[in-house]
């Protein structure tokens, strides 16, 4: 794409973060919203003509907020590849793996922040922002026993001390559970299932807790569609404890479809589409809702006071779809994208819904955007919007 990628070396990875001073930044263009003047920084630097933000759950920016990392591709390939660029505007530095491919949500930004791990095939591997992708954990050969494998994980994510992946998978007619082990190099399969289970996320506290979802699914043979009957479970590594959150309201009796999460101090959150965002103490299954709905996907920030969602992208041939911003404090949404515009591919060949998540220490608000009339990443600063909820 004609741009100069200079190496990562000591001074970059030592750069100060950029904070919110995005518009000193080379490779990002401030974007107002027309109706709510509320400005976000669209990544303009291509190195791939599709560029969007991470799945809502695993954080597109590294631990410390030196690095956005997302999703490339070249259309008309539904391949996804990664990239990453640095979000110091003294240091810019932007990068393109094109061997770092993979399908679903997969991508997690190790805790250094200067690699991410993507599944590609039966192996979960290593992409550092200098050097080349490694290998770090595989599927038994035997047993995958030559039966095609559809899905690895839906987005990775790692145990509260460190030492596993969890992968929810779907091979050959069923689907499953298990365990990578980041210094053995192995997967132990937990459970297998006869109907889809996916977006499987650890605690980020309890290393044995973890969520899955129920989910829809076609039958491979006659097409199909079955539906779920409870959505977010509670499950755990001993296998002691497989549970759903709201056993009483399960799908079209009391509960509506949902997206789940888990918030930094380790409560269950989701957003109930009809009813709006809810958070869970999971060991009381007391839960409480937050902010009222409607609304599609949703995040919330380390204090939980602020929360951001998108609504709603499932009707967006008829209606914008919207970004917005909560302060629940203050029963104060604020828009940050009030209408962007339909995306130029079908919204399921990459999934280019907003999926509006906080950064790890609450100072962006990242999702993907279509005001160009492409697919970019944009972020916008939180502390500009906690003054204008004022």
């Amino acid at each position: 794409m004609g741009t100069t990628r200079p190496r990562v070396d000591a001074a970059t990875q030592a750069g100060t973060p950029a904070g919110d001073h995005l518009s000193e930044h080379p490779y990002f263009t401030p974007w107002t919203d027309p109706a709510s003047g509320v400005v976000s920084y669209v990544l303009t630097e291509r190195v791939a003509p599709v560029q969007q933000s991470f799945y809502f759950t695993n954080p597109s920016v590294s631990a410390d907020e030196r690095w956005l990392w997302f999703y490339a591709a070249f259309p008309p390939s539904r391949h996804l590849t990664l990239g990453v660029v640095s979000l110091d505007p003294a240091r810019p530095l932007i990068r393109h793996f094109p061997g770092a491919g993979f399908s679903e949500e997969s991508p997690l930004v190790a805790p250094e922040g200067d690699a991410a791990y993507f599944c590609l095939e039966t192996g979960v591997w290593r992409q550092p922002i200098a050097g080349e992708a490694e290998l770090v954990c595989q599927l038994d050969e035997a047993w995958v026993n030559h039966r095609p494998l559809h899905r690895l994980a839906t987005h990775l994510t790692l145990s509260a001390d460190g030492r596993h992946f969890l992968l929810d998978g779907h091979i050959g007619g069923h689907w499953f559970v298990g365990l990578g082990d980041r210094a053995a190099g192995t997967v132990t399969i937990l459970k297998e299932f006869a109907q889809n289970y996916d977006h499987g996320q650890f605690s980020p506290h309890d290393p044995g807790l973890f969520l899955i979802a129920q989910d829809w699914w076609h039958d491979p043979i006659s097409g199909q569609r079955f539906l779920f009957d409870h959505r977010t479970w509670l499950m755990d590594t001993a296998q002691t404890r497989f549970e759903p959150i709201r056993a009483q309201g399960w799908f079209r009796h009391g509960a509506a479809a949902s997206h789940e999460w888990w918030s930094a101090d380790g409560l269950v959150c989701w957003v109930d589409y009809a009813a709006g965002a809810f958070e869970c103490d999971p060991a009381t299954g007391e839960a409480r809702p937050v902010w009222p709905g409607p609304l599609c996907h949703a995040h919330c920030d380390p204090t939980r006071r602020y929360w951001c969602a998108d609504q709603s992208p499932y009707t967006w041939t008829s209606t914008g779809c919207q970004v917005r911003f909560y302060d629940r404090e203050r029963d104060r949404v604020t828009v940050i994208a009030s209408a962007l515009p339909l995306p130029p591919y079908p919204r399921s060949q990459y999934h280019t819904d907003p999926h509006p998540q906080f950064s790890p220490r609450g100072t962006w608000i990242t999702y993907t955007t279509t005001v160009h009339g492409k697919v970019d990443v944009a972020l916008t600063p939180v502390g500009r919007l906690k003054g204008g909820a004022g």
